[in-house]
């Protein structure tokens, strides 16, 4: 029988004493002034957390977080036949990629090809990259293997797991990019993603656990993990559970007010879309040796109403600011956003007609606006009216209109460079209010191209892998960061089967 006392704890509240040890961390996330001094030699180890570590699970695999990237990672151990738990703090699945729009970008998918779209992931990559480039990523190498791993999650989401997607001839044909995936029901219904994932990772045997928050890494006496401790979000009982394989999947650290401040202090200010990227998987990454990299990037910011941000992929839209100016390109869900902060302009109006209202994301115009209704103007059946209904001077909005107008005759948008949805707002005319809000967040924990946590050195930590918007490698959006969490899956399953080679060998 196994003593309890040959386990210690790395992480958050933990203090691990071996090669002089880790230093505990404050809720703020940074070191503790306070936190005890690491034992020497002659004292031994020690951990400076209660209870003992005592193991009520075993798994090859635990999975810390349920979102997109969370539920991808455990796709391919599952269908390996290894045990799987999947973790998640808050009470419900999905994390925060269930209440994202839904927009995903992928070239090459069978749902494309049989919609008639020929392009490559390949082909697609030359225009993706500068895209990835214009954004700050520098990664490209990784970058591009994410995207061209996204058409074959997005297969393997439909064929294995039963995922709904929307029809892309139907937006294509509309004039969207074809470079656009969007779930059965169009923007913002995750529903028809996740919940067929969810099940199917359930029928396959993986163990759900919901309000579990990760607390620390469990090691061995050779300092090597071997599983985590995991406390209850509401009483903060522990849970320990031994794994052979600890993927963290927790998301960014957009909701951390003092990891913002700390690594982003142009962006404190901003308000927050999200609630639960609170960064504890950078962090307890960090306590293991596991190293950040670009913490300190800029994100790009999106609205308060984040479908609303993504109105412009697939239908005419305005934006205006409170003196009726425009200010940014509407067929980019973050242009609005970046530039309203820039501009210290506070907030803007999405303007929007007929072709939007009735068009293929009519459910999403339709939910947002009935939710949001005192952020909504109209309907305005001139120009002139919607000027009044906004404060706006009329003169000035016409001028907006008219210059628009001018580009849509040309054909082209010199002032801002839009590309898509260059057409004609019809009335009757509506207007809805928007607000600044962070809701990702750039750098994370290194890894290597399988997923695997490295150290300062470069070398890879046993047992600890990470995807998604934890890691510094992900890069824009949902199918990313599906395709991050389909790679880290792989991996583990190859990794896991090899290690039974070994065993068998040996024995």
């Amino acid at each position: 029988m196994e003593r309890r006392a040959f386990f210690k704890l790395v992480g958050a509240g933990a203090v691990v004493a071996a090669g002089g040890g880790l230093a505990a961390c404050s809720s703020g996330a940074v070191p503790s002034p306070l936190a005890p001094a690491a034992p020497t030699e002659e004292e031994g180890p020690r951990v400076f957390e209660s209870p003992d570590v005592s193991f009520s699970s075993d798994v090859d695999v635990l999975v810390v977080g349920s979102g997109i990237a969370g539920l991808s990672a455990a796709m391919a151990p599952l269908e390996a036949g290894r045990s799987v738990m999947i973790a998640e703090k808050l009470e419900l699945l999905g994390g925060e990629s269930y209440s994202s729009t839904g927009v995903m970008h992928v070239s090459g998918s069978a749902l494309q090809k049989q919609a008639g779209i020929e392009t490559t992931a390949e082909q697609a990559w030359d225009t993706r990259r500068q895209e990835f480039a214009d954004a700050g990523i520098t990664d490209l190498d990784f970058a591009k293997r994410l995207f061209v791993t996204a058409p074959a999650w997005v297969d393997h989401l439909v064929d294995e797991y039963g995922a709904q997607f929307e029809n892309p001839a139907d937006h294509v044909k509309a004039g969207a990019s074809e470079r656009i995936l969007l779930p059965k029901r169009g923007l913002g219904d995750m529903e028809s993603i996740m919940t067929p994932l969810r099940d199917g990772l359930s029928s396959k045997g993986a163990a759900f656990a919901t309000g579990l928050r990760a607390s620390a890494f469990v090691v061995d006496a050779s300092g090597t993990v071997c599983g985590m401790r995991l406390r209850d979000a509401k009483t903060g009982a522990a849970t320990d559970v031994r794994a052979r394989a600890v993927v963290m999947a927790t998301g960014g650290f957009a909701s951390s007010q003092p990891l913002v401040h700390a690594n982003v202090p142009a962006q404190e200010r901003i308000g927050c879309y999200t609630t639960a990227s609170m960064g504890e998987g950078q962090l307890l990454c960090a306590h293991l040796g596991g190293q950040l990299d670009d913490m300190g990037k800029a994100a790009p910011l999106t609205s308060d109403l984040p479908e609303a941000a993504a109105w412009g992929l697939f239908g005419p839209v305005l934006v205006v600011d409170a003196l009726g100016r425009r200010f940014a390109r509407e067929d980019d869900p973050n242009a609005a956003a970046d530039a309203c902060v820039v501009g210290d302009r506070g907030y803007w109006w999405t303007i929007f007609g007929k072709k939007l209202s009735s068009g293929a994301q009519a459910r999403s115009i339709a939910q947002v606006t009935t939710k949001n209704a005192k952020r909504l103007a109209g309907p305005f059946d001139d120009v002139e009216a919607l000027a009044g209904g906004l404060g706006i001077a009329s003169d000035a909005l016409k001028a907006v209109f008219d210059g628009y107008g001018e580009a849509v005759d040309a054909g082209k948008d010199d002032a801002f460079g839009r590309t898509a949805f260059l057409q004609e707002i019809e009335p009757p005319y509506y207007a809805l209010k928007q607000l600044p809000v962070r809701y990702k967040t750039r750098g994370g924990v290194r890894t290597d191209a399988d997923g695997r946590l490295l150290n300062a050195a470069g070398s890879a930590i046993a047992n600890v892998y990470a995807c998604g918007s934890v890691a510094a490698g992900s890069v824009e959006g949902l199918a990313t960061n599906g395709a991050f969490g389909l790679i880290v899956g792989r991996a583990l399953a190859k990794v896991l089967d090899e290690g039974d080679a070994v065993e068998l060998l040996s024995a």
